[in-house]
This record gives C-alpha cells, structure tokens and sequence, in this order.
C-alpha cells in the first residue's frame, strides 16, 4: 500500500469503520474537516478543534485519524471518488456524442469539477503538495482522459487525432491545469461564458475539428472562395 504524509496509510485512517455507529462519527469528523478548514485555514486546523466542533472527544477522533494530515487526506479522498462518480456520467454521455457536443461535454466537466465546492477544493488544492496527496486527483483525470480516449477512437475519421490515447491525456492535463489555476487566482473565470469558449476553442483547435471556410466578402459585396 502507497504511503503518504507522515508515514500514515492511502486510507489515512488508523482502522476502517464497520458499524453503522462508527461509520456515522468517521462521517462526521470528515464533514467537520472541511467545515473547519474552510473557516480557520490550515494553520488554525487542529485534532482537538475538530473533535470539539463534531462534539466527541478528542479520543475517539484518535481511534480512526492519528493527526490532522489523515483526516484531510480523508477529505481529499471523498472529493475525488465524488468527482469521479460526476466523471462516470461524463463517459456516459460522451458515448454517443457527437464532434460537437463532445466537445461541450469535455469542457464544462473539466469547468464542473472546480466549481463544484468551489472553496473547499480550492483550499485543498492549495496544500495537496504539501501534504503528498496529488496521486489522488490524478486519479480523477486518468477516469476522465480513459473515457476521452474511447470518445476520440470512435471520431477518429473526424479529427486530426494520431494517438487517441496521448492527445486524451495531453487534453486532460491541460485543461486541469487551465481550471485549476482559474481557480486559484482567477476564480471570476469559473463563471465567465468567455472563457469557457476560449476552452472550447482550445479543444477544438487541439483536436484539429474541421470548419466549413467561411466565404470572404470582395469591394463589391460578391462573396468569394
């Protein structure tokens, strides 16, 4: 099993929950995390804080957490199984989609995963690498460039695509890193109908999509090739 930060499990948890009654307080303690990260910051964030605001003691948070590194390794790893559920329907939906909408499908997913929770993910963002947990998103993008490259073999006639699977991966990857720095440093752009075209433009361009040539107007107004 890969470790992470401070030498504790994927898991980042001491033991994993088995009744409905631990399950529950494993739950909560999660939910806090975020709570409490959202309002104090990471520097402010402490076992015996979050255990107070969930209302246990700081003795049961130690039975399932060893330190605040593990619960918000928890927290990332919540994220990334709920961003890859969205992803699963994005597959879906990409099956059967054409050039066009493909396209579309691909760019507010990659848009809908950062603003979905928008401030949390952003303040976990910012202390994945410091907390060796950016394997876990990296996750997410594989699901996503996985069900691209499906899509991309089966429009292969339509675009300019030589190896699905590396212009998937290269497409993913950078539209990650375009979302993510929005995100960031400009989360106005999340929101923005620009940018979201600049993204399509971005893909479409990358995918090499063919555009009818638009007919150029000559001095007297007669349209020419």
């Amino acid at each position: 099993m890969r470790k992470t930060a401070r030498g504790s499990s994927r898991s980042g948890t001491r033991k994993q929950p088995s009744q409905t009654r631990s399950k529950a307080l494993v739950d909560a303690l999660i939910q806090t995390t975020a709570r409490v990260l959202l309002r104090d910051g990471w520097q402010a964030l402490t076992t015996n804080r979050i255990a107070r605001d969930a209302g246990v003691s700081v003795g049961s948070l130690y039975q399932y957490f060893p330190n605040k590194e593990a619960l918000l390794l928890a927290l990332v790893e919540r994220l990334a199984d709920e961003m890859t559920a969205r992803l699963m329907e994005v597959g879906a939906a990409l099956r059967d989609a054409s050039v066009a909408e493909g396209i579309v499908t691909i760019v507010r997913a990659a848009l809908d995963v950062s603003r979905r929770d928008a401030p949390l993910y952003r303040a976990v963002l910012v202390e994945l690498p410091r907390q060796g947990a950016l394997e876990l998103f990296e996750r997410v993008n594989r699901r996503l460039a996985d069900a691209l490259t499906e899509w991309l073999v089966d429009r292969r006639d339509e675009l300019d695509v030589v190896d699905p699977s590396l212009t998937a991966h290269v497409l993913v990857t950078s539209l990650d890193a375009l979302t993510d720095h929005a995100l960031l440093f400009h989360p106005e752009l999340l929101e923005s109908p620009r940018f979201e075209r600049e993204l399509h433009a971005l893909v479409s361009g990358y995918l090499g999509v063919r555009r009818p040539a638009r007919a150029r107007r000559s001095v007297n107004g007669r349209s020419r090739p």
